[in-house]
């Protein structure tokens, strides 16, 4: 019976640590990936390359590393953070900030318009008469909240904002 080893595998770098996943079918040269945590792996090109490391977001990396460390009794506390860490950072989308978020300049021209006794109703008003173009406009929700906030009546921050014009 003929078990794979490292022992006499052939083709298998010398130079460097075989890749943690193909182990002794390792071929050509392997790098050290990093995945923060203080984990370090040394994998070769094909699974180093961006597109496995990203493959389903990042499912197929980490189950397969995780199956190798718990097979050997080696899945620590630091590499189990390491890989949910790899996995967070790849779930990580960009998305459209919600609410005044979304529009800082249009936030601005309605609390100086609240400061200077503005109703609610005429900002709402002056807020929907806008052109948004695709973009929805903030709720009504939204706007009063930036009146009750009354962020006019806390002292300016040391970043001051550029005025922009009404």
């Amino acid at each position: 019976m003929h078990l794979p080893t490292l022992y006499k595998a052939r083709n298998v770098p010398h130079k460097s640590p075989a890749c943690a996943i193909c182990v002794e079918r390792t071929r050509g040269k392997t790098q050290q990936v990093s995945f923060g945590y203080g984990v370090h792996v040394w994998l070769c090109a094909g699974h180093a390359s961006v597109e496995f490391l990203t493959q389903r977001g990042g499912r197929d990396l980490v189950v397969t590393l995780m199956g190798v460390w718990r097979a050997n009794g080696c899945l620590t506390a630091a590499r189990h953070r390491a890989l949910d860490a790899h996995l967070n950072a790849l779930s990580i989308r960009s998305r459209p900030r919600p609410g005044s978020y979304a529009w800082p300049r249009l936030r601005l021209r309605a609390e100086r318009l609240f400061a200077a006794g503005v109703s609610h109703g005429q900002v709402r008003e002056r807020i929907l008469r806008a052109p948004y173009g695709a973009a929805a406009p903030p709720s009504d929700r939204t706007i009063r909240r930036w009146r009750s906030d009354r962020r006019w009546m806390r002292p300016p921050s040391r970043a001051p904002v550029r005025p922009v014009s009404a």
